[in-house]
């Protein structure tokens, strides 16, 4: 397994360190989680890196990368449902939800001799939702230290996941358009 790969399957193992963290609820499992989180967030940024200057991109990279992303926002998410952050339940389902019809695509690309590929708006959208929910991993500690969130921080977390499934969602249609003649084919 080359170093992408290896850095792609630690990435997996901080995500479910990260959300046993969050779900033990504590201010040092809070410190904790963001740590994890974003010590995963540099080796999704490292991976990619090492596997284009080193040439190592692979079929389990492309397969194993976004898995790996997914667990790690998805996972957070659902953990900060349970937070009393004001995340809201709905949103982390449409997220959920658009995982998994882009997932059912990529199985249905793949079966058609095509393995996609990360593209451009696919990662901003994992930058825009990894910022999002760093930030909102963030303020665990500092509810623990201050005991109560000011009330502008308070309602970040909503806007932070409306953000997040605005930009998973756009991202789906774009994915959409550019699988468009590959699915209509699979249909037939």
């Amino acid at each position: 397994m080359n170093l992408a790969n290896q850095l792609t399957m630690l990435r997996i193992a901080l995500a479910l360190a990260m959300f046993g963290a969050l779900a033990a609820r504590s201010p040092a499992s809070h410190l904790a989680a963001f740590a994890l989180f974003l010590a995963a967030i540099v080796t999704d940024w490292v991976d990619g890196y090492v596997a284009r200057t080193m040439r190592t991109i692979s079929a389990f990279g492309k397969v194993a990368d976004p898995i790996a992303d997914k667990i790690l926002i998805i996972g957070a998410l659902i953990a900060l449902t349970r937070e009393r952050l004001g995340v809201p339940l709905w949103a982390v389902f449409l997220i959920i939800a658009r995982e998994l019809v882009i997932g059912g695509m990529r199985i249905l690309t793949t079966a058609q001799g095509k393995v996609p590929m990360a593209e451009s708006w696919g990662k901003w959208k994992m930058g825009i939702q990894s910022t999002s929910v760093l930030a909102m991993v963030a303020l665990l500690p500092l509810r623990d230290r201050l005991g109560t969130l000011p009330p502008w921080l308070a309602r970040l977390p909503y806007w932070l996941t409306i953000a997040c499934v605005l930009v998973a969602w756009n991202s789906a249609y774009l994915y959409y358009l550019q699988s468009k003649k590959v699915l209509q084919k699979s249909w037939e």
